[in-house]
């Protein structure tokens, strides 16, 4: 009980500054008694006892005035330092951290201090991920507002040449009466065909603006990779034949399953094979391997034919991006193919990428291999 006490008696800034005018008092009052005595014995140049009473008081208003400081001199140091930190927070810098010297109410302020700045921080900190949020925000709501900008535009003008064809070509049957039957079933084919490709480009849209809503419905099953990839391969010949161009196919087991959507993942080797057949006719052959690992099956389809630049490969599953303008008009292209692919590899969680130098280009897709118990 004692110590507690005691420990609260010195602890106090209150009681530490009464002890200190206490015994500030006392010296004090020694030296002013010892000055009185002096000057009581030695009657110094002839002074009135109210002259030397007085200029023992001023001597020892002087004293108690030193050693009280004294004494407080460390406490006024470290209010000192209290007061500097509090500007320091005052003026915006809250890093800034009061040491606690003291188990007392300076202490206790000191604290109080760190508190305040630590929330200040906070505060600060909070404001400032709400402002880059805003700005996150904005930029998404401005990039989307862009990406529609740029799908109106792309759509715009991917579906122009064919309906200029149509409407040229149907035109031309309407106003022209001498046209021989040759020459209408001529016009009429090629109407019909740029219709078809027409066609195919609003299927890709609507395609890949169903699959790019975050409530698209998959339809999980088990599927044989090793199978599917032969199905569609099967599916290509007359496509390989119609281009002089050759298959090699080395599948590492026969048998390997994942879990997924079987039109989908179809479509997304339909597209790649698409894009390697048009792409690679200057090659003799298009290359396919399905390998795997004991967490993945990866798919590789490879052909030869002029490489994608470096720069572009970041961008090409891209929607409507397109490497070479002038290449993918006279091959066809929507311009949709890997971006509909990329999606779709996506909602499986795999992943889908290029590599392309000198005269190979080679599309992986990594899908998560599933575990068939015999």
């Amino acid at each position: 009980m004692m110590k507690k006490i005691k420990r609260l008696f010195i602890s106090s800034f209150r009681w530490r500054l009464f002890i200190n005018l206490i015994v500030t008092y006392i010296m004090t009052f020694l030296i002013y008694s010892a000055l009185i005595i002096i000057f009581d014995n030695f009657n110094l140049l002839g002074m009135s006892i109210e002259l030397r009473y007085f200029i023992a008081f001023i001597i020892s208003l002087f004293l108690f005035l030193v050693i009280f400081f004294d004494l407080m001199n460390i406490t006024l140091k470290y209010l000192s330092v209290l007061s500097g930190t509090i500007q320091e927070v005052t003026a915006g810098d809250y890093n800034v951290e009061a040491p606690i010297e003291y188990d007392d109410e300076l202490g206790l302020l000191a604290a109080n201090i760190n508190a305040l700045a630590k929330t200040l921080k906070d505060k600060e900190k909070e404001s400032e991920i709400l402002k880059e949020n805003e700005r996150l925000a904005f930029d998404a709501e401005r990039n989307a507002e862009k990406q529609k900008n740029d799908l109106i535009t792309n759509v715009a003008h991917d579906l122009r040449t064919p309906l200029t064809t149509i409407v040229g070509y149907l035109e031309l049957i309407k106003n022209n009466e001498h046209l021989s039957k040759e020459d209408i079933q001529k016009y009429s084919t090629v109407a019909y065909e740029k219709a078809k490709k027409l066609q195919g480009m609003m299927d890709d849209l609507f395609e890949f603006t169903s699959l790019d809503k975050a409530d698209v419905r998959v339809h999980m099953t088990t599927l044989n990779i090793s199978e599917l990839i032969l199905q569609i391969v099967d599916e290509f010949y007359p496509t390989f034949q119609e281009h002089d161009l050759t298959p090699v196919i080395n599948i590492a087991q026969p048998n390997l399953f994942i879990q997924g959507d079987g039109q989908l993942i179809a479509r997304v080797f339909d597209n790649l094979l698409s894009n390697a057949v048009k792409y690679g006719q200057d090659g003799n052959d298009i290359k396919i391997e399905v390998l795997t690992d004991d967490q993945n099956v990866t798919i590789k389809i490879m052909n030869y034919g002029h490489p994608i630049a470096q720069e572009d490969l970041p961008y090409i599953f891209d929607k409507f991006y397109r490497s070479d303008a002038s290449r993918s008009s006279s091959t066809g292209g929507t311009g949709l193919g890997l971006a509909i692919a990329k999606n779709i590899v996506q909602i499986h969680n795999g992943q889908i990428f290029a590599t392309s130098h000198k005269e190979k280009t080679t599309f992986v897709v990594v899908l998560r291999k599933l575990q068939i118990q015999d």
